[in-house]
């Protein structure tokens, strides 16, 4: 249905425009194609002329159910005490047609994996033989599960059981054909439409085996919904560009969403301030105020959810849409003839240069990638999380989380910094041998903790001609030979049969008999979400640690990889990225930790004088060319590197001495060791020469500067901590005059 213009075709948009409606849409579900239409008696025939011969049958019980299929049927209990089970599944008494799709239905229900429901399946068939023998004229007249919508079967449904009296048939009847006769439809649907599959509003790769899709695709939303793009002809233009971009390989599948929901947004501000079809506005100087407007509307939309709730759109969030659809119509400036053909819109002609540059680059904010200071975690948090993740492991009624393979999942990104898609895709068995010269050489390196196999992984993320493997330790291996016995294990409950391996190692727990789906990448974040609330964890500087964010543990590992000293190249390699300039994001090290330490505290001298010096020049003064012997027990000099010190231990009577408050004890041990270091010394210059040290004594002169240096400095350490709200902070200087107090003058 194409939208009706709020505004005249071609009339000026006001800057700022309609703001985008403050809400989140959920994806609805859309009927595609009129069902009714897809459906023909050749076509069902076609459907059921595939089955093998012994699985085209009315009806499945003991003595006819097909060996594969036994597994997948659910067993219900039946009788009086369920005393005796049923696997019966019959679908008699209905028109031939659905009988066909109902056994097509259930054939690819189990060569999926799924499990037949019997009692839905059994309560969906009463359904739909109450419409076709009660129901009205147009439900006497259904042929097909395809012939009416959900809701247009449930209220023929209903209807059918208010003829025949309530008592009849139970309530549940509805609701179980209404789950049903969905799930029915919805795999009917791919097989009933003979077009191009782009031409369907609703993505579902699937049950859709015609959708392009890389060998391991990580797992999410299985479904892109168009219908929400209520203009025509933005909606089957954005289908055809971007099954053509997933085609050519140019986008993958999961990055459909993301795009599809910047049309979105577009879509959104088309519906309140109109359009006049694909060039947007009739008169080409109308084009910038419409675009501006665009622009304006993403800036002041307000975050209904996560992180910046209540707030503005990130730069990020409002650069994609911007991008998404410039890019979008500058295709189709490129393809506007194939699309008046294709799409049967004449109107794509009316196209012109100034639509392949929509936007300004003032208009898109520049790519944000800076990085949190906290992303590598501290060795303590990380012990933390590895002590308590045994929660994930621990059965429900003990108090855990009763998950076993997300506990796994975890101690395998803890110990390799994979990423989570990396691990949830593994192949079922990822482990190869590592090469060893001599047998002595294997165990060698098992006892003492060395590499002893090569661990495969998905690289879903980065095309690289690189093998996608690490060398692993034997801890690493005990943790995936666990992990696949808790894989063979539930392949067993599901009564799977023996000698069928699965085809990944962390494997989804529902419908999936023959282990062909991984592990849900929104079921272990959920896991590690309750972790995190029941750990609580925090980092030293008292900052919650959210376990869930597991991409923390590839930039701990890396950090760990960088601070050994290994080499930039082999990290790449380790982490499986293309340049250096990737992998040094991720050096995010521990002496990133120290500078921030160092620039805490401001810098003083002995007299309390504050150091003016840049605190952060400063610290790449002490650290250039490695001068390590410019940093004292006590503080730091100074002093170039090119100049040697003449004045000995004398550090707290120069005036290139900095010190701060880290250093308050140090200090204060110094100047009581010193003060007893001259009551002793006093007490042996008089009994050997009679009278104590007067106050011109080399010696006891040198001591008595630097113990007035050490008073000095720890009354200003005090006297900043407490000027500043107990907040400390570090001065500089020492061994001169006394000076005016330089916190009173910066105050």
């Amino acid at each position: 249905m194409s939208i009706e213009p709020s505004t005249p075709a071609g009339a000026p948009v006001p800057v700022g425009g309609p703001r985008v409606p403050q809400r989140k849409r959920r994806d609805e579900r859309d009927p595609r194609l009129p069902l009714a239409d897809l459906f023909s008696p050749s076509k069902a025939q076609t459907l059921w002329e595939s089955l093998p011969d012994d699985h085209r049958q009315d009806h499945f019980d003991s003595k006819n159910m097909p060996a594969d299929y036994a597994q997948a049927f659910r067993t219900v209990k039946v009788g009086e005490g369920g005393q005796w089970t049923s696997q019966a599944v019959s679908m008699r008494r209905l028109p031939r047609e659905m009988i066909w799709e109902l056994a097509w239905f259930i054939h690819h229900e189990v060569a999926d994996g799924h499990v037949v429901n019997g009692p839905r399946l059994q309560a969906t068939r009463i359904g739909l033989e109450l419409v076709t023998q009660h129901g009205t004229a147009a439900g006497r007249a259904a042929r097909s599960v395809m012939a009416m919508s959900v809701e247009d079967w449930v209220q023929e449904i209903r209807r059918a059981r208010m003829r025949l009296g309530k008592g009849e048939v139970g309530a549940y009847v509805e609701d179980f054909a209404a789950y049903m006769i969905k799930r029915i439809q919805d795999r009917l649907v791919y097989a009933y439409h003979e077009g191009p599959w782009w031409q369907l509003n609703v993505w579902n790769p699937m049950l859709d085996p015609r959708i392009p899709l890389r060998e391991h695709e990580p797992q999410g939303r299985h479904r892109a919904n168009f219908s929400q793009l209520t203009s025509v002809w933005l909606r089957e233009a954005c289908k055809w560009w971007l099954s053509t971009q997933l085609i050519n390989g140019h986008y993958v599948w999961s990055s459909i969403k993301s795009r599809l929901d910047a049309f979105k947004w577009f879509q959104w501000y088309l519906d309140e301030v109109g359009c006049a079809g694909p060039h947007l506005v009739d008169d080409v100087r109308d084009l910038r105020p419409l675009t501006r407007g665009f622009v304006e509307s993403l800036r002041q939309h307000t975050v209904m959810s996560g992180p910046n709730k209540g707030g503005r759109l990130a730069a990020n969030g409002l650069r994609q849409p911007l991008i998404t659809v410039e890019t979008f119509y500058r295709w189709m400036f490129d393809n506007a003839r194939e699309a008046v053909v294709l799409l049967e819109e004449p109107r794509w002609l009316r196209l012109t240069s100034h639509h392949t540059v929509l936007f300004r680059p003032e208009d898109k904010p520049r790519q944000v990638n800076k990085l949190a200071d906290d992303l590598a975690l501290e060795e303590d948090v990380v012990n933390q999380i590895a002590a308590g993740s045994e929660l994930l492991a621990l059965p429900k009624n003990e108090g855990g989380i009763g998950d076993v393979q997300a506990f796994h999942a975890l101690m395998l990104q803890i110990r390799t910094g994979r990423r989570m898609s990396e691990i949830l895709l593994m192949d079922f068995e990822p482990l190869s041998p590592l090469p060893h010269s001599t047998l002595e050489a294997k165990a060698s390196a098992e006892s003492s903790g060395g590499f002893v196999a090569r661990l495969a992984y998905q690289q879903t993320k980065i095309e690289t001609s690189q093998p996608a493997t690490i060398p692993v330790d034997a801890e690493i291996v005990a943790i995936i030979r666990a992990q696949q016995e808790v894989a063979r294990q539930m392949l067993s409950e599901q009564k799977n049969g023996d000698g069928v391996l699965p085809r990944y190692l962390f494997l989804r727990s529902r419908g999936n008999r023959l282990g062909r789906y991984p592990y849900p990448a929104e079921t272990y974040q959920a896991r590690l979400r309750d972790l995190t609330q029941r750990l609580n964890v925090t980092d030293s500087m008292g900052r919650p640690v959210h376990i869930s964010k597991t991409h923390r543990f590839r930039h701990t590992r890396a950090t760990d990889l960088i601070n050994a000293g290994v080499p930039i190249h082999v990290v790449m390699r380790y982490f499986g990225h293309l340049t250096p300039a990737m992998t040094m994001h991720y050096a995010k090290t521990r002496s990133e930790a120290a500078e921030r330490e160092f620039l805490r505290y401001k810098k003083i001298t002995a007299d309390g004088r504050v150091a003016h010096d840049n605190p952060s020049d400063m610290f790449d003064l002490l650290h250039l060319d490695q001068r390590a012997d410019r940093i004292l027990p006590n503080g730091w000099c100074l002093l170039p590197p090119k100049q040697v010190c003449a004045k000995g231990n004398a550090c707290l009577t120069c005036d290139k001495f900095v010190t701060d408050a880290s250093h308050r004890d140090e200090l204060r041990r110094q100047l009581d060791d010193t003060e007893k270091l001259i009551s002793r010394r006093q007490s042996q210059f008089t009994a050997r020469h009679g009278e104590p040290m007067s106050s011109a004594n080399v010696w006891l002169s040198g001591r008595t500067a630097e113990i007035t240096a050490l008073r000095k400095v720890l009354i200003a350490l005090d006297e900043v901590v407490v000027r500043r709200n107990g907040q400390a902070h570090a001065v500089r200087g020492a061994g001169t005059p006394d000076r005016p107090d330089p916190i009173s003058e910066e105050e």
